[in-house]
């Protein structure tokens, strides 16, 4: 599947400086590549997106037929405000 990021997402990622964080990230996009329905279901004004985990933070994405599009990625509680 094609992986999409959301200028949001390319933003927030190019913020981040701890290197352990960055490469589970990477790690995290990998593995949603090969499994895109892993992560869990959103509902109410994210219905139709996903949260992938990365302790403690989020990836929220959403699936468009053969495309991942991964809109932001911030702190569990900040991104879902």
């Amino acid at each position: 599947m094609e992986i999409i990021f959301s200028n949001e997402f390319k933003k927030e990622f190019k913020r981040i400086k701890d290197k352990e964080t960055r490469f589970k990230i990477i790690k995290q996009v990998r593995k949603l590549s090969l499994l895109p329905e892993s992560g869990k279901p959103l509902k109410y004004k994210l219905k139709n997106h996903r949260s992938l985990r990365i302790p403690p933070f989020r990836i929220i994405y959403r699936l468009e037929q053969d495309k991942i599009i991964i809109s932001c990625f911030d702190h569990r509680k900040e991104v879902y405000n």
